[in-house]
């Protein structure tokens, strides 16, 4: 693992066990075992260093979701797969959902940084076929696209205290199908 990715990996879990806040970079740096200035090289500061793992980790979100989209899908079956595939892979990668979490939660969080990502962009481009269709409701993109992810949170949190239900696809029909009848018309 280069220098980089651990100090990401190590931040992200300083930042789960004691906040933003309450993780100086002299610690991610002490903890990854590379010295500060190596930690300031990569990331000028403790910002720079959180925002890159917001992205890092909706690159690889992105990634993984678009592996699961199929041609052809009509807009039910894209909008399930990108829904399931957020959930398994929150699922997953619990130190990333439980960043997310508090990145979004966060001062550090805008719409500006979230409107930027590709990830981001292509849920909103299927909210605004949906709407195009008239198969949602007239709400902005944008505010379609946070009620889906805030019911995949939802979602995730359940099936974490859960663990007998993450295998079980039909109760993630389930809850897919209340998920879906927020947005529709």
């Amino acid at each position: 693992m280069d220098k980089r990715t651990k100090l990401m990996h190590t931040a992200k879990r300083l930042f789960s066990e004691h906040g933003f806040y309450g993780t100086a970079t002299a610690r991610i740096a002490k903890e990854a075992g590379v010295s500060n200035g190596i930690l300031f090289h990569y990331f000028p500061t403790k910002d720079d260093l959180i925002k890159a793992m917001y992205f890092d980790i909706k690159d690889r979100i992105f990634h993984y979701s678009l592996g699961q989209v199929y041609k052809g899908a009509t807009l039910k079956e894209s909008i399930y797969t990108l829904w399931l595939a957020a959930v398994e892979w929150n699922l997953e990668n619990p130190e990333d959902f439980d960043f997310m979490l508090q990145f979004e939660n966060s001062p550090y969080y805008s719409v500006e940084i979230e409107k930027s990502h590709k990830y981001v962009q292509m849920s909103v481009e299927l909210a605004e076929k949906g709407i195009e269709q008239n198969v949602f409701k007239h709400l902005t993109p944008l505010l379609l696209f946070q009620l889906m992810s805030s019911l995949v949170d939802t979602t995730v949190k359940f099936l974490r205290i859960n663990p007998e239900l993450q295998t079980d696809i039909e109760y993630k029909n389930r809850l897919f199908e209340i998920a879906w009848d927020a947005i529709k018309k």
